[in-house]
């Protein structure tokens, strides 16, 4: 099985994520989304979402699905993938620049309209949740990236819709809405667990 620091991770998407790596910059945030996808049993989930990114060209540095299990793109942790536009009406954050994008399968968001029903949903997906805050303690470790909510206004944890809310990008997403903001997400609690690893020096 292959490692990440101290984290076991089932599948290196390293090699087919380089070609998507659109230069090289240090990293001080890390940027959590949702796929709006299926659950496929095993790495099946893993693997059609890391084909599809690139595909696409955007590229992104790590994955984990309801199963607990985790990607990550080793060796290109400091590329610039394209995963989290951030240039609208309020400014440019570079979140792509500054940001190690994580997806989060998951079709939550599908299965209800109702924020609170969607939180529940997603609080029910622990084994994602506590291999996320692991994988989070891990690159905040190796990356030196506070682990703290940020709006991507500063360095720290945020979501692809706070991204999009704070620098007023045009059609906007959706994806990973915190609870602590009117949404669903599980944001602050990810971001607890993942000092809890990081305190036991996990990274």
């Amino acid at each position: 099985m292959a490692k990440y620091g101290k984290l076991n991770i089932q599948l290196d998407i390293g090699t087919e994520q380089a070609d998507n790596c659109h230069g090289r910059h240090s990293k001080d945030m890390i940027v959590l989304h949702e796929t709006v996808s299926p659950d496929y049993p095993g790495l099946k989930d893993i693997k059609s979402i890391s084909a599809y990114l690139d595909e696409k060209d955007y590229g992104i540095h790590c994955i984990t699905d309801a199963d607990g299990n985790v990607a990550v793109a080793k060796g290109q942790m400091n590329c610039v993938f394209y995963h989290t536009a951030s240039n609208g009406s309020k400014g440019n954050g570079l979140v792509n620049s500054r940001g190690i994008g994580i997806e989060l399968v998951s079709r939550v968001m599908l299965e209800s309209k109702v924020n609170i029903i969607r939180f529940r949903k997603w609080r029910a997906r622990k084994r994602q949740i506590n291999r996320t805050a692991r994988l989070i303690a891990v690159i905040a470790k190796r990356e030196k990236i506070p682990i703290r909510w940020s709006n991507g206004d500063r360095p720290g944890v945020t979501t692809h819709w706070s991204v999009t809310h704070t620098f007023g990008v045009p059609g906007g997403h959706v994806d990973c809405w915190p609870k602590h903001m009117g949404g669903y997400f599980p944001a602050l609690e990810i971001i607890f667990k993942a000092r809890y690893w990081y305190g036991l020096r996990y990274g």
